[in-house]
């Protein structure tokens, strides 16, 4: 769900303020394609081209400059999970790994049991137990974007039940399925043979241990394959993620001798930093993220 048009506004304009120049990334979604085959090497190569190319490209603004080998990372959610990919994914090819990496409310540990087992999300209760088409929402080809379209209203900004591609990412909850979509990936109904074999993919078997150990921070880190610098924002409330993992991981990081922090902010729920904020302890608790970040950036 979601494309880099999506990133914070607010904070993009802090990133400027504090000279560092933001470049936004998209990358193939699942179902369409797996993690290990998609998303993961997209974030790759994008951090690549940062490092490499871009320090070597004319820019058309003055007043712009890019320091060679200083990259940080951030993500959101499952972005934040991809960002955190980047301590570990680019030994191969011989690339530093970031300078600091902030992640907000993303899955850390997918090794985690909570990925197997029901998760019945805010507000999604009355329709947990209703029976659909999960391919529904699944595309022909690959895509990089996906917003429910507004006349669907989605709660939250992002994700609604009416909406197909949305009743996809809550089936994942619903039947502890987030790994099996995510591992092996869905087909499009128009390429099956026969619309009945939808069937056989509402409850697909887990993914090998081995998979599922490539893309989860948690098991890098305490495999020693993990030393950028960290910080992870959570809040308490977050419906789709427990925040424990995010401690948990922490807490590996720590004893890891990895340079890292948390800032768990209470009763927030996942996306806090998309909604109003009218005593600004959200903000405060995403700039604690930020100053960290800045820091590893040299900018404070």
């Amino acid at each position: 769900m979601l494309s880099r048009k999506d990133v914070r506004p607010r904070q993009v304009q802090l990133l400027l303020d504090n000279g560092i120049l933001p470049v936004a990334v998209d990358y193939r979604l699942c179902p369409e394609t797996t993690i290990l085959e998609g998303p993961i090497p997209d974030v790759r190569d994008a951090y690549a081209w940062a490092h490499n190319v871009l320090p070597a490209l004319e820019l058309k603004h003055g007043f712009l400059s890019i320091e060679r080998g200083r990259v940080v990372v951030i993500g959101w959610s499952t972005g934040g999970t991809l960002a955190m990919s980047l301590a570990w994914t680019l030994v191969p090819r011989s690339i530093p790994p970031p300078e600091g990496i902030l992640v907000f409310y993303c899955p850390t540990d997918y090794e985690d049991v909570f990925w197997q087992t029901r998760n019945v999300p805010d507000h999604s209760e009355a329709y947990s137990h209703d029976d659909f088409n999960i391919l529904e929402g699944v595309r022909a080809d690959p895509i990089t974007a996906y917003n429910v379209p507004p006349e669907l209203v989605a709660a939250g900004g992002w994700m609604t039940p009416r909406d197909a591609r949305s009743r996809l990412v809550l089936h994942m909850n619903w039947r502890g399925q987030t790994l099996p979509v995510l591992f092996h990936g869905l087909p499009a109904p128009e390429t099956l043979d026969n619309p009945a074999e939808a069937a056989k993919y509402v409850q697909q078997p887990q993914p090998p241990k081995e998979d599922i150990i490539r893309a989860s921070p948690y098991a890098q880190i305490v495999r020693g394959n993990y030393k950028s610098p960290t910080h992870i924002v959570f809040g308490t409330k977050d419906d789709l993620i427990p925040w424990q993992q995010a401690q948990r991981t922490v807490d590996a990081l720590k004893d890891a001798n990895v340079e890292c922090g948390i800032t768990l902010l209470q009763d927030q729920p996942h996306l806090f930093d998309m909604f109003r904020d009218p005593d600004g302890k959200r903000w405060e608790g995403v700039m604690e993220g930020y100053r960290f970040l800045l820091r590893k950036a040299g900018r404070m």
